[in-house]
């Protein structure tokens, strides 16, 4: 019976999937009723689902891209991720976990449509910026802000640079960095190797913020960095069946730099990956 079950799911989205259907499906009219009815939003696959943070702040930070879509860079599309956009949730909790930030700029690396980086706003950053290598993706991002800018004067400003994080120049001052695994393994290392040679010039102190940690060794092997907290973040409740998964690994590592004492615990636990997701062993 168990069988039967699972034949009869996959033939129903192979229908959902055809290209007659979804041109229905994705009729804009029609997805926007479909959005808003919890049985029928699940016709579409969790990334294109109308997520609450879009409706809240009348945004659209939906949808996922590949990573040949991000770029036509064959070797540059074979380091980077694709674009899937972060939970709220997730980026709220792990900035709140940084304390005091009013003397840092947040840098997005890989910011997608804008969705980090407006939550980003709402805590008291000097200022926010945004880098994406798409220029799909960053003119979407470009959109976002704006329309957060408008309702929300009192927060910090957002930039968006569309450019390679790898020769986008460093901000002055304290650094926060917010990636959700953008970028492989060689990307990483080099971009760590700007992050110590601007530690071993005039930046003073940075935090970079791991969602989703895959290349956590890369960090952890940098003598310029240190753990300053690591755990599991749960979605909020409003935001399950709009992701992939339900919580997300996240670690944070500060300079050894400017280090500040951490109030948080088990900060040492090391990183493995399970069907593609960083898990951390207890």
């Amino acid at each position: 019976m168990a069988n039967v079950r699972s034949r009869l799911k996959q033939a129903i989205r192979r229908l959902l999937d055809s290209p007659p259907v979804q041109s229905v499906l994705y009729a804009p009219a029609l997805k926007r009723s479909l959005d808003h009815a919890p049985f029928a939003r699940k016709l579409y696959k969790v990334w294109d689902r109308g997520h609450p943070f879009d409706r809240e702040f009348g945004v659209d930070t939906l949808g996922a891209l590949a990573e040949d879509q991000i770029t036509r860079d064959k070797r540059l599309a074979a380091q980077i991720a694709g674009y899937l956009g972060s939970q709220p949730s997730i980026v709220r909790r792990s900035l709140a976990a940084l304390g005091p930030v009013e003397e840092y700029t947040l840098l997005d690396f890989g910011c997608g449509k804008g969705r980090a980086a407006i939550v980003a706003s709402e805590f008291p950053f000097r200022q926010v910026i945004g880098v994406e290598l798409s220029p799909v993706l960053s003119a979407q991002a470009h959109a976002n802000v704006a329309i957060i800018a408008s309702r929300f004067p009192e927060r910090p400003g957002i930039t968006i640079i569309n450019a390679n994080v790898l020769e986008f120049a460093l901000p002055p001052g304290k650094l926060a960095i917010f990636a959700f695994h953008p970028f492989g393994a060689e990307i990483l290392a080099g971009m760590v190797k700007r992050l110590e040679a601007a530690l071993a010039g005039l930046t003073p102190h940075i935090f970079f913020v791991y969602d989703n940690p895959t290349y956590a060794d890369v960090l952890d092997a940098s003598p310029a960095f240190q753990r300053f907290s690591a755990g599991i973040v749960p979605y909020d409740k409003s935001e399950l069946g709009y992701g992939v998964f339900k919580h997300e690994a996240v670690v944070i590592w500060q300079s050894v730099r400017g280090a500040i004492r951490t109030p948080h615990r088990n900060i040492d636990r090391k990183v493995r990956i399970v069907n593609g997701q960083a898990e951390l062993e207890e």
